[in-house]
């Protein structure tokens, strides 16, 4: 089964994975989302193996200040 995501997705993602880091690029914990190990794992239940891929990119572009790029 081939599965996509369209922009909206997408963002939906990015958008839940930036929830959890500062303005420098800092992750922030929560109560129930520790560290971006758990992070990984809620997208995973979330939104699936893609999801994980587009997850571990926006962490990348976000802890090396590469957001536009």
């Amino acid at each position: 089964m081939i599965v996509s995501f369209n922009k909206n997705h997408i963002i939906e993602i990015q958008e839940f994975v930036w929830d959890f880091f500062d303005q420098d690029g800092q992750f922030v914990a929560d109560k129930t989302i520790k560290d971006k190990d758990d992070l990984i794992s809620t997208v995973e239940n979330n939104f699936g193996s893609m999801g994980v891929d587009i997850a571990k990119d926006e962490i990348f572009a976000i802890e090396t200040g590469d957001h536009f790029s």
